[in-house]
């Protein structure tokens, strides 16, 4: 237990350090200081991206040190509790000026009536209970195969080598990894857990910032709702239990669009342009996706600009504040990827690009017909939104679906009276879901659009108020069973964790049980000297403190198993490329996950050659993973 209440004190520091570092930021521009709900969001997320600039410095100049980043974490804490006890004189100061208290703008003086407490009082219980359940989750070591192979894995690296390293045998290292360098954050204050923590606390934040979107639209009281619906959604709330970033990206995208609606529609100042482009650029520096609802609010910006002649010019001046600071945030990616591989978006767009690292490969297409499922024609557009709902492993898996409530309610926005601001919001999500539909049809990149429909989906609750009561009292059944359904769902997430969640079970029991390769990991790290590299025919790799080069993208650009003519040459060849292990893995049975056999196949000739003792065998085992697949590892060390 001792264990999980250190990576919980981690990750309160993180979040701490955050608040101290966004805090002055947040003075400085004068804006989103009218109630404390969005004063500490925008705090702790101006703060998030600053220390993600911060890093991503001192990562550019190989100063990545645990030690130099702690003694960083400690000073912005010390910087939190000096900004909390500023805030609490000033509250005291104004109180003794002003006898009358003082008043916290939470949204517009609305014509409707707040929801009723049990409504409110049960949705809100509902979003704890699954947010609950997802802390236990995520409370147990990370096993998620992208963080093991991208999210953590290059975090890792990058600190074991203190620097933001180039790795030109892995894809994902020239990606927007703003999400990622805050893991390294939480992997030099704590570990693993910490940072899995972190993408939990960013689910916390995606609802608080829906809460925030949503305020000046609906009102306080029903914001709170659209911000529970969002955490309860099953694909959020799944995420958060694991280092991803679809949520991390949904969170500073919805702060964007706060932000420029403030701006653009409810008309509150120009300084709201400056936060747009802070959290645009921080989206952009998270995930390509980003670009996506780039185009469709501009196209919304667009269409506002050219219906208000009077408001035009300040409008064009304000899309040129937010691109210039969404540039200077999350344009350095951009910048790095395009120097290391010719490309902006590798490895997207190849063909513009003449990408020859991606050629001959399934990356070489933008627009692959494996990543669109429907197809992409009319039919197909109208059918997404049922095709998504109740078939989501057509497109990326269950685990990430949206659940029924978007599909159930938003046909209810027919009987609705018009809301101002509202249409601006669907809008941008139509936008963005038509694009969706023609490059990428994965379900978890949708998650931008969640608070966005969230919203709409309470403002029909707030409808439906108008209906007859046996209608009504249907309509709210309905509801609320669907409520319950997510959070239980939510709070059965966290059973099989729950022993390693609580100190039960040690962290690494749970690991051998869960994580394929932990155990030649551990061999390896306790035998292997410094400098051991490793070709691995597994992707994943966070758990290895050696070096870790995937073997499949290592032959895709190498071509190294074309070079072989003799399979004695093979251990003799690899050594030569700097490599000293080899993690072999074989799946046998219907639902196995598709290991290229060349490595393995190479190695098992050498083996039955006079040469055979150039491979010694440290460790070999099997695996049964949460499919009922069987995986045999082999782990080789060349000699």
């Amino acid at each position: 237990m001792i264990d999980q209440i250190l990576s919980i004190l981690a990750f309160v520091s993180l979040a701490m350090a955050a608040f101290g570092l966004g805090r002055p930021i947040l003075r400085g521009l004068s804006v989103a200081e009218e109630d404390r709900l969005s004063l500490v969001v925008w705090s702790i997320s101006l703060g998030l991206i600053a220390a993600g600039l911060v890093l991503l410095v001192l990562g550019l100049l190989g100063i990545l040190y645990a030690p130099l980043i702690g003694l960083i974490t400690a000073a912005a804490c010390l910087m939190a509790v000096g900004e909390i006890g500023r805030g609490y004189i000033e509250r005291k100061i104004s109180a003794v000026e002003d006898t009358r208290p003082r008043q916290f703008q939470k949204g517009p003086q609305t014509s409707w009536t707040p929801p009723a407490p049990w409504l409110s009082g049960g949705l809100l219980l509902a979003a704890g209970a699954a947010c609950l359940g997802s802390l236990l989750a995520a409370l147990a070591p990370p096993t998620a195969g992208d963080a093991m192979c991208y999210h953590l894995e290059l975090p890792k690296t990058f600190l074991l080598q203190h620097r933001i390293v180039y790795l030109p045998y892995h894809d994902n290292s020239t990606f927007p990894l703003l999400a990622e360098i805050w893991y390294l954050w939480a992997l030099a204050v704590e570990g693993g857990v910490c940072a899995q923590l972190v993408h939990w606390g960013l689910g916390i934040l995606l609802g608080l910032a829906t809460v925030v979107l949503a305020t000046p639209v609906l009102g306080r009281p029903w914001a709170w709702i659209a911000g529970g619906l969002v955490v309860l959604t099953p694909g959020v709330n799944n995420q958060m239990t694991a280092p991803l970033n679809d949520v991390a990206l949904a969170a500073m995208t919805t702060l964007a669009v706060a932000a420029w609606w403030r701006a653009v529609v409810a008309e509150d100042g120009r300084r709201w342009f400056l936060l747009a482009g802070l959290a645009a650029g921080a989206a952009l520096g998270t995930k390509y996706i980003a670009l996506l609802l780039a185009v469709a609010v501009g196209l919304a910006w667009l269409w506002i600009a050219l219906r208000n002649k009077a408001r035009r010019r300040l409008l064009l001046e304000g899309a040129a504040i937010v691109a210039v600071v969404a540039a200077s945030v999350g344009g350095i990616w951009y910048v790095r990827a395009a120097w290391h591989r010719g490309n902006p978006v590798y490895p997207f767009l190849g063909e513009v690009f003449s990408d020859r690292q991606t050629a001959n490969s399934d990356l070489s297409e933008t627009l692959p017909k494996s990543k669109s499922p429907l197809g992409r024609g009319p039919i197909a557009l109208a059918s997404a939104p049922w095709q998504v709902t109740m078939h989501p492993e057509r497109f990326g898996g269950r685990g990430h679906q949206l659940g029924v409530l978007p599909l159930v309610a938003l046909p209810g926005l027919l009987f609705c009276r018009r809301l101002r601001g509202l249409g601006t919001l669907l809008a941008v999500s139509a936008g963005y879901a038509v694009l969706w539909f023609l490059l990428r049809q994965n379900v978890r990149f949708l998650f931008p659009v969640v608070p966005l429909l969230a919203a709409a989906t309470v403002w029909v609750w707030v409808g439906v108020r108008r209906f007859p009561i046996p209608a009504r009292w249907t309509v709210a059944a309905a509801f609320a069973g669907v409520v319950a359904a997510m959070a239980a769902v939510g709070l059965h997430r966290a059973g099989d964790r729950l022993a390693v969640a609580t100190g039960i079970e040690s962290r690494e029991d749970y690991l051998l049980r869960h994580e394929p390769t932990y155990q030649a990991a551990a061999v390896l790290n306790r035998l292997a000297p410094e400098g051991a590299h490793v070709l691995s025919q597994d992707y994943r790799g966070f758990y290895f403190d050696s070096r870790v080069t995937r073997e499949n993208v290592y032959r895709r650009h190498s071509g190294y198993d074309r070079c072989i003519t003799d399979p004695a040459r093979l251990s003799h060849q690899l050594r030569r490329a700097g490599f000293t292990h080899l993690l072999l893995a074989e799946a046998s049975g219907s639902n196995a996950v598709g290991f290229d056999p060349t490595l393995s196949r190479l190695a098992d000739a050498q083996t039955k050659t006079a040469s055979a003792d150039a491979l010694l065998t440290l460790t070999e085992y099997r695996f049964r993973d949460c499919h009922g697949a069987v995986r045999r590892y082999r782990l080789v060390m060349l000699r």
